[in-house]
């Protein structure tokens, strides 16, 4: 989650939105990140969450980092048994999500619950 805030972050103008959202889906948790900004060019799509990669790797673009966040976040979805992938507009932002299964003492409590044991 903190790698796909960061990303959401960084890469949405200043102003702009993050929006999250959890759902539950049957026997799944969906975790959707939301940004504000440009997207992804298509022609980066392929490569999203391959090791040090950027859609903008010259030495001069405007946001930094080392091009492993998503695929860190991949490998760690991956280990809990679950799947991340995004969902792109061009000038309107990019969804990343991860789909997750859950189990019943996995599942979130409201400020004050007890987890069932």
């Amino acid at each position: 989650m903190a790698n796909l805030l960061s990303n959401a972050a960084k890469f949405s103008p200043a102003g702009g939105n993050v929006d999250i959202c959890v759902t539950l889906q049957g026997s799944k948790v969906r975790v959707a990140v939301t940004d504000s900004g440009n997207g992804i060019p298509e022609a980066f799509r392929e490569q999203v969450f391959e090791k040090f990669t950027q859609a903008d790797s010259s030495d001069t673009r405007k946001v930094g980092g080392t091009g492993l966040g998503l695929s860190i976040s991949r490998s760690i979805v991956q280990r809990h048994g679950g799947s991340i992938d995004f969902r792109n507009e061009v000038d309107a932002g990019a969804t990343f999500f991860s789909i997750c299964r859950h189990t019943r003492s996995q599942r979130a409590t409201r400020s004050g619950d007890r987890p069932q044991t």
